[in-house]
C-alpha cells in the first residue's frame, strides 16, 4: 500500500512539468469512498484527479479526468465547478445489503458477504472553493459508479458524496 500511495504522488507532481500555469493539490476525500486524492490543475481548465479509495474494506486506485468552468472568479474568489469521468481498479472484502420481498413477509433486508477484485467507470460532479490567502481547497462532489465485482455482479451506486480539503501548490 506504501508502493502504490508513493507511486501515485510521484506520478501527480511529475504530470505537467512544463512552462504553462498549473497548480497540483493533495487533500483528503471523506465519504462513501474516503481516500487520499491527488490532483493536476492546467490553466485552470482541466485537471487530471488520482485517489487511493477505501470502501467496503477494499481498496480501489481511482483516475478522472475533469473539466473545470467559474462559478466565481474575481481577484479574492475562486469557486469553480468541475466534471468529468474516469475508472477504477481495486479489490474489496466485505458486506452487500439488498432488499428483497416475500409474499408472506413483505420486504426485507438480505446481507452477504463479497470479497474479490473490482474494476468499474466512475463519473464525478462537483465544486470546489480556493481561499485566496491560504493554500487551502474546500470540496463538494458527486461520484456515481459502476462495476463488476468478483467478475459476477454488476453494481451501480449513484450517492457516492464526498468531502474533500486539499493543501494546493501554485506554479507560475
Amino acid at each position: 500500500m506504501k508502493t502504490s500511495l508513493i507511486l501515485l504522488t510521484a506520478f501527480l507532481f511529475t504530470f505537467g512539468l512544463s512552462a504553462q500555469v498549473y497548480e497540483k493539490q493533495v487533500g483528503l476525500r471523506m465519504g462513501l469512498t474516503s481516500g487520499i486524492s491527488g490532483k493536476v490543475i492546467k490553466d485552470n481548465r482541466t485537471a487530471i484527479e488520482g485517489t487511493l479509495g477505501f470502501r467496503n474494506g477494499g481498496i480501489q486506485l481511482i483516475g478522472l479526468l475533469e473539466a473545470y468552468h467559474p462559478l466565481i472568479k474575481t481577484n479574492t474568489v475562486n469557486w469553480m465547478m468541475y466534471f468529468g469521468g474516469g475508472g477504477h481498479v481495486g479489490f474489496i472484502n466485505g458486506y452487500e445489503t439488498v432488499r428483497r420481498w416475500s409474499n408472506t413477509a413483505g420486504y426485507y433486508r438480505e446481507e452477504y458477504r463479497i470479497a474479490g477484485p473490482v474494476i468499474g467507470i466512475d463519473a464525478v460532479f462537483g465544486t470546489d472553493y480556493t481561499f485566496h490567502k491560504v493554500p487551502i481547497t474546500l470540496s463538494v462532489e458527486l461520484k456515481p459508479y459502476l462495476e463488476l465485482q468478483s467478475f459476477q455482479m454488476v453494481k451501480v451506486n449513484f450517492w457516492d458524496f464526498g468531502f474533500g480539503i486539499a493543501y494546493r501548490f501554485k506554479n507560475n
